[in-house]
């Protein structure tokens, strides 16, 4: 039986590719899909050495030695603690948490990529800390020490009635974590499979 190896950002969440891999192994039963979860710049290590068929990631830059397909994109939002702000407010922009702690939540060798995404691209004002795990930020923010930042997907998997979820704005506009799908290879399947994913991102 064939195997597609299929890197993924961890920080996306997989739900949504676990219902992908449900409806192509439905339609191609011979082939095993094995999704891998990693940082952010191991996934694109893994497609450069060609020890994974595809990657699916957020865009960060635009300049990317791969070939690539949009995927869809997904709310930013910011995580703060219950209360912060009066419940019917829905939205905040990143200009208001200037004076709040930014957690980042990425393990010792993914700081640097989650930092330069925070501070160069959403470009983010707030001081910065590192946490190692959603649990520890969720508890750091529930005390009232600053706010940590997801998109809507894995925020939604967030069960913590202590914390408060508002969409994430830059001048107004609302902030978006664009997905796209990396791959070397023209394989027929790896398309195909890249455009079931387009259908439920």
């Amino acid at each position: 039986m064939k195997t597609l190896k299929i890197a993924y950002f961890n920080q996306l969440g997989r739900k949504d590719l676990d219902r992908v891999v449900d409806q192509f192994t439905q339609k191609y039963p011979d082939i095993k899909i094995s999704l891998i979860g990693m940082e952010h710049d191991e996934v694109f290590d893994k497609l450069a050495e060609q020890d994974v068929d595809l990657a699916i990631n957020d865009l960060r830059d635009e300049q990317v030695d791969f070939n690539s397909q949009i995927l869809g994109q997904k709310a930013v939002m910011a995580i703060l603690q219950k209360g912060s702000y009066p419940s019917g407010i829905q939205m905040i922009n990143k200009d208001d948490l200037v004076d709040l702690t930014c957690f980042i939540v990425a393990k010792p060798e993914e700081e640097a990529a989650e930092l330069h995404l925070f501070k160069d691209i959403y470009q983010i004002q707030s001081p910065f800390i590192a946490s190692n795990s959603v649990e520890e930020a969720a508890l750091l923010v529930a005390s009232g020490s600053g706010y940590f930042l997801m998109n809507e997907a894995t925020a939604g998997l967030i069960s913590n009635d202590t914390l408060q979820q508002l969409f994430l704005l830059s001048n107004g506009q609302q902030m978006w974590q664009k997905i796209a799908a990396f791959y070397t290879n023209e394989d027929a399947k790896i398309k195909d499979f890249i455009s079931l994913v387009q259908k439920v991102y």
